[in-house]
């Protein structure tokens, strides 16, 4: 199942996982996507700004 997303989206995301390049996000429908450069918590809640979407992931910015 996918969502509907497009690039320029503004979404609301949960970090769950922190990397050295960014963090691994996911939206409330379960979509997972990659916010590079971000510095986040595990467990933050966030808005951002969808980049490119692809039908299963997404990556995005910061809002």
């Amino acid at each position: 199942m996918t969502t509907p997303m497009r690039a320029g989206d503004l979404v609301a995301v949960t970090v769950t996982k922190v990397l050295p390049f960014g963090v691994l996000v996911e939206t409330p429908a379960g979509v997972h996507g990659l916010v590079r450069s971000a510095k986040a918590e595990l467990g933050t809640v966030a808005n951002v700004r969808v980049r490119e979407f692809d039908g299963q992931r997404f990556s995005a910015i910061l809002a």
